[in-house]
């Protein structure tokens, strides 16, 4: 790869975030549970790029970017999380008829919800995030207009993928905090090697298919957690036992099972200024 400059990457940030706006118009014609799907995922991907910038070029104006993104997909998690509940809710009812009065409050908590996202989705577009963009843009391109993507790159990976590890390290099935903790990071990595990804396909060639499967585990774990949580306010502290031991059981298995195989997550190993293509190896 020659000293090519920032370009590639401000051509990427282009694509995503025509495919964010593409996104956020189809959820303000209609919020359905896809729509928003697609939305979140879309945002990741833009807010995972322009942490990417900022890591090889840091500015404010960057900062306050990826501040508005955060917020928006924050926006989300309760009526992600709700709706999440309400699925499980029901299919579990029939073997766990306790859960009726809990199913009925998940509707109305969905309802409301999804009252106030159409409002919350009104409100995302800004006129200025685009000039923020477009400001962050130019500097990022006055500033690296000799740098070396092959040379920056891994090393920028390779922080993010450090903290994956330390995170790994700190792992501990008795706290799901713990495990929480490792997804956000494993998440950032995976949405930052997709940003990478779009640059070159000879020189970014790597299945996520792994990190994908490891965070579905650890999402799953997550929602048993806020499920728990949740069942516990609404019953005040006085979940039926049925319903507690089913949830506490499932807990346990989700999280003994991604723990066999949480050790996968470190098959992946430090790109190196050396090497040619974007292929994340077995140690």
């Amino acid at each position: 790869m020659k000293n090519t400059g920032g370009k590639p990457l401000l051509d990427a940030l282009e694509r995503h975030w025509r495919q964010y706006r593409k996104r956020l118009k189809a959820c303000r014609q209609t919020a359905s549970e896809d729509n928003v799907h697609e939305l979140r995922i879309s945002t990741r991907r833009l807010l995972a790029l322009i942490e990417l910038l900022h890591a090889l070029e840091p500015q404010p104006t960057l900062l306050s970017i990826r501040k508005v993104l955060k917020k928006q997909l924050d926006g989300f998690d309760e009526l992600r999380d709700t709706q999440v509940m309400l699925f499980e809710a029901a299919k579990t009812l029939p073997i766990l008829p306790e859960l009726e009065p809990f199913l009925a409050y998940m509707h109305r908590c969905e309802q409301r919800l999804l009252l106030e996202n159409h409002s919350f989705i009104a409100t995302l577009y800004q006129p200025k995030l685009r000039r923020k963009l477009k400001k962050a843009g130019k500097y990022f391109k006055t500033q690296t207009a000799d740098i070396d993507l092959e040379q920056a790159l891994p090393s920028a990976i390779n922080n993010i993928y450090g903290l994956v590890i330390n995170r790994y390290e700190a792992l501990d099935p008795t706290i799901p905090a713990s495990i929480h903790h490792l997804r956000i990071a494993v998440k950032k990595l995976r949405y930052t090697l997709l940003a990478a990804q779009c640059l070159d396909s000879t020189h970014a060639e790597m299945d996520s298919s792994l990190l994908k499967s490891q965070l579905t585990r650890m999402g799953d774990i997550q929602n048993s957690v806020i499920m728990l949580q949740t069942l516990e306010l609404f019953f005040q502290h006085q979940i039926p036992s049925a319903v507690e031991q089913y949830y506490r059981r499932q807990q346990q298995e989700l999280i003994d099972s991604f723990m066999t195989c949480c050790s996968e997550i470190l098959v992946f190993r430090h790109v190196t200024q050396n090497d040619r293509n974007w292929v994340f190896e077995s140690a």
